[in-house]
């Protein structure tokens, strides 16, 4: 273990020293300015396109080029060996992209994993173009493409601090492939978009990735440490005419039978079926109002299942369709990653606490982005027989000051009836959650960042405050991050890891390119992460984590990273991790030291591997954790993941036990928008397992006919239930 220590300090030590060097290496990137800004222009055309994957109307022929790309990452070059040149028409109906990525390394070179929706960029081939619509300078959404034609939209908000990669646009792309690269031709319906009508220039930047070189490029260069959508250092797309606004209505309705079956006590044995849907009404290019009947999310990716190692509780992230879309205008501030804060989040919705889904009568949102200001409202009622009903209100604002900050304010409401109104004592519960939070940055690369949050319920007041300070560059980033949260703080609508609580979180990493590394390493990122829990009343110690690491990336994208970590727990009261076994309250210090790897992500076959082993509490753990990816074509996938965690003297319990977690899935694709998958977790710690399959055909843009099968066994002598079930669904999305 001291050799260990010893190898990683002097790792981290070798990679200061030259940090100095590396600096008068890097090429910089310049600096954004407003008169130095690439413009392109936006053509009208008035023949019609064709979206076919192929650039020969005339129209297209007759464009303005973006071209001249730079390389992005690893590192910055002016040039890049492998250009793109990108076009953009509109007319009454469509914005136009089409893109040529050259490339004369054949069709063997193109990288695909597979042909999911929403698949991910950084280990795939893939054209993104990012638009900023408002004007604001933080606002932005990108839409992405594979070589084989698989979408991705992605809104980004803040320089891409905040992001939703779920949410789904109404677009068409087609793409073509031969030996000199790829074209990519996406037909993108101004109902589709919200923007400022009068602004007639918007921001615009152009990203290729090309990885199997493991080489990003731009149109408009930005720094390694930020994307595309940070849109200070984006381009300019000019004389774009949008048409006036018009009747802008979308019906998405719904029809859904399903057969249960159901082994719990009471529980519905038989088959029904149901309807319902929302309506999507854009009075303005700014604004929307979204109604919904009867919500139904049958179709929603299953949680991924954990055993919990932790003394806080697990957030699992939202999967559900309608409450991703504008998410952005209804998140007040926090802080996301280990430690967890959100005055307001949507799981509280339409779930019990274990994840089940209890019925939403319905209810409505409406969001509007204009420009600097930003508002949203969303008000929910659900209904359940064994624990009551709930209304859920949430109205948000926030506004952009200056060019770097922006400043918000949110109130959320819940309101529980019970299940039995005659029952001795009953009586409605109410949860009033404010937050006020601002943002701002210090040039470009500092971010200061708070928030204060109040939770109100039986006449008591929780407070919360959430921090963060941080300077990231290409070689250096510098931060810290904290949060106090008083013991009467419990958003009943939002989420938070652990009460009663004061943290301090700083962590430093470096990324260092030594003239003297290997020729197959492309840097070394040695670092230190910390994070100190105490009392907020007597600042007495809860836990404490110092976590040492040397992470090393190599050309090909494969990775490794040793790390050391540190461990001081003070649990002032027994503590149950798992049925049965209780560590008694007192001091438990700790070393754990483990590697974290993973392969070449693009490749045909990928594994990862995490080991690691040494104390636990006042025991020892020696975990795992494998998955790995096979892709013989990108119309076939297998993954899998496997977990064990051996514990040996924890707590009572003086013989070793075992968990075990284990995550098959299969994936094949007819083409981008026809799919079956299921994926099976069998999950010892609750000694359970689940079987989700699904197809999925879209038969028309974002309309889905979805057949889902569901069963739920329990194993090793566990006492859940059985369940099945079968649910067959249509979807239908209509503009009006």
């Amino acid at each position: 273990m001291r050799a260990f220590t010893r190898h990683l300090a002097l790792g981290f030590a070798l990679a200061v020293c030259s940090s100095s060097a590396l600096r008068a290496q890097l090429a910089i990137v310049p600096e954004p300015s407003d008169s130095l800004r690439r413009v392109l222009v936006a053509r009208r055309t008035v023949e019609p396109l064709v979206i076919d994957g192929h650039l020969n109307e005339a129209a297209w022929v007759n464009a303005a080029v973006a071209h001249e790309f730079s390389q992005v990452r690893q590192a910055y070059a002016p040039t890049t060996r492998f250009p793109s040149e990108v076009r953009i028409l509109y007319d009454d109906t469509y914005l136009y992209v089409g893109a040529l990525n050259r490339d004369s390394a054949g069709l063997s070179t193109l990288r695909m994993q597979d042909l999911r929706r929403d698949f991910e960029p950084g280990e795939t081939d893939v054209f993104g173009v990012t638009f900023g619509s408002f004007g604001d300078g933080r606002t932005s959404v990108q839409f992405q493409v594979s070589p084989l034609g698989s979408q991705g939209d992605v809104q980004a908000f803040d320089g891409g601090d905040v992001s939703n990669f779920s949410w789904d646009a109404l677009w068409r792309v087609r793409t073509s492939r031969s030996d000199s690269g790829w074209i990519a031709e996406m037909a993108i319906p101004w109902t589709s978009l919200r923007y400022q009508p009068e602004l007639k220039q918007w921001s615009l930047n152009f990203t290729r990735n090309t990885r199997r070189a493991l080489q990003w490029s731009a149109w408009s260069p930005f720094p390694r440490q930020f994307s595309s959508w940070r849109l200070s250092y984006a381009g300019v797309l000019d004389s774009v005419q949008p048409p006036p606004a018009r009747t802008n209505i979308r019906v998405r309705p719904y029809a859904l039978g399903q057969v249960l079956r159901d082994g719990a006590p009471g529980a519905f044995n038989g088959s029904l079926g149901d309807v319902g849907g929302e309506v999507i009404w854009a009075p303005t290019a700014s604004s929307l109002l979204e109604a919904t009947v009867n919500t139904d999310f049958a179709q929603a990716d299953v949680d991924r299942q954990v055993v919990n190692l932790t003394r806080f509780n697990v957030f699992f992230p939202e999967q559900r369709q309608f409450f991703l879309e504008n998410s952005d205008l209804l998140s007040s501030g926090g802080l996301r990653g280990r430690f967890v804060l959100q005055p307001f989040f949507t799981r509280r919705i339409g779930l019990d606490d274990q994840g089940s889904p209890l019925p939403i009568i319905g209810g409505a949102r409406y969001v509007y982005r204009a420009g600097r200001t930003n508002a949203g409202a969303l008000v929910m009622h659900q209904d359940a027989k064994s624990v009551g009903a709930s209304t859920f209100a949430v109205v948000r604002a926030s506004r952009v000051l200056g060019r770097a900050t922006r400043v918000g304010s949110t109130i959320a409401f819940r309101n529980d009836g019970v299940a039995d109104a005659a029952l001795p004592g009953a009586d409605n519960k109410q949860n009033v959650v404010t937050s006020f939070d601002a943002t701002t940055r210090v040039g470009e690369q500092v971010q200061l960042e708070a928030t204060v949050s109040t939770s109100t319920m039986d006449g008591k007041t929780g407070v919360a405050v959430t921090y963060f300070a941080g300077r990231t560059s290409p070689t250096l980033y510098t931060g810290i991050l904290g949060a106090l949260v008083q013991r009467d703080y419990a958003p009943r609508t939002g989420f938070v890891s652990r009460p009663h609580v004061l943290l301090t979180s700083p962590a430093v990493s470096l990324t260092a390119q030594p003239a003297w590394r290997p020729k197959t390493v492309l840097w070394f990122k040695p670092g230190v992460t910390t994070y100190f829990y105490q009392d907020p009343s007597s600042l007495r110690l809860q836990e404490g984590i110092v976590s040492v690491y040397t992470e090393v990336l190599h050309t090909n994208g494969a990775q490794w990273k040793p790390f050391v970590e540190y461990n001081q727990q003070r649990p002032d009261a027994a503590l149950t991790l798992f049925p049965g076994v209780t560590t008694p309250p007192g001091t438990h210090d700790y070393w754990r030291a483990g590697v974290d790897s993973r392969s070449d992500q693009s490749a045909r076959v990928a594994v990862t591997v995490n080991v690691s082993t040494g104390g636990f509490f006042d025991g020892r753990l020696d975990r795992a954790q494998l998955a790995g990816r096979w892709s013989p074509n990108p119309y076939v996938s297998l993954r899998g993941n496997y977990e064990v965690n051996r514990f040996q003297s924890l707590g009572v319990r003086d013989s070793a036990f075992v968990t075990q977690l284990a995550g098959p899935e299969l994936r094949v694709f007819a083409s981008p928008r026809v799919q079956w998958s299921a994926f099976y977790q069998y999950n010892t710690a609750q000694a359970r397992g689940s079987l989700n399959a699904r197809f999925a055909w879209e038969f028309t843009p974002l309309s889905f006919v979805y057949v889902v099968y569901n069963d739920r066994q329990a194993i090793q002598n566990g006492l859940a239930p059985p369940a099945r079930s079968l649910i067959v669904k249509l979807s239908w999305l209509r503009q009006l």
